[in-house]
């Protein structure tokens, strides 16, 4: 069953039965619930496919920005080619590095990285030509506020969702009664999740790495 975000807050309400009184909160604590979840569990839905283009005409071609991605971490980068026949290659995987372990900073092919943060990706070389490297990242939602909005956690995964906007309340509301119900129910609904999602990781689509449906922008990213 599909939900916008103002009817999965029409929902929250209803569970918690007391009119419209803590209608106001709700917004506020299924986005906190959302992140929470996102922050300890990882999910198919998180992760996405970006590519990285190298301009070497930028003033640090080195540098790949993540500007708006909202970055939870990176799986692999790996350096896009085409071969003498016109087919696509990939190079091994970036390394990540520790910069203090580094003594300089060579032109040609990048075979490391490190992170600025979460907001650019340092490439351990210095490129010598255009390149084009492909990421495999996990991603944190940016979480939306029109009752119109949607997401896969409002379509596919409600009732996880639900339980835990509901402790989030029950906090707020110092009911811990309702908080140790909803719990359980968190708990359930993680577990039964976690069944369909290993079932996928073994399945033949674990790696297509297709960017979510939610992805707030598919277009490739240059250095700056």
């Amino acid at each position: 069953m599909s939900f916008t975000l103002g009817e999965f807050h029409a929902l929250v309400s209803d569970a918690l039965g007391r009119g419209t009184s803590l209608d106001s909160l709700i917004p506020v604590r299924t986005k906190l619930a959302a992140r929470w979840i996102e922050g300890n569990y990882l999910f198919q839905y998180m992760r996405t496919w970006k590519v990285l283009n190298v301009d070497i005409t930028a003033e640090y071609p080195y540098i790949l920005s993540l500007h708006d991605l909202n970055i939870r971490g990176i799986e692999a980068i790996r350096l896009r080619d085409t071969d003498s026949d016109g087919n696509i290659v990939f190079h091994a995987p970036l390394k990540k590095i520790n910069p203090v372990d580094r003594s300089d900073r060579p032109a040609g092919v990048p075979e490391s990285y490190w992170l600025n943060g979460m907001s650019s990706i340092i490439l351990g070389s210095i490129p010598d030509e255009n390149m084009v490297f492909e990421a495999h990242l996990q991603q944190f939602t940016k979480w939306g506020s029109g009752d119109s909005w949607r997401h896969y956690m409002l379509d596919n995964m409600t009732n996880m969702l639900l339980a835990r906007t509901l402790m989030m309340m029950s906090v707020r509301i110092r009911d811990p009664a309702l908080y140790g119900v909803y719990k359980s129910e968190f708990d359930l609904e993680v577990q039964s999740f976690n069944v369909s999602e290993e079932e996928l990781k073994s399945g033949e689509v674990v790696q297509v790495w297709e960017p979510p449906v939610y992805a707030q922008s598919t277009e490739p990213l240059r250095s700056t």
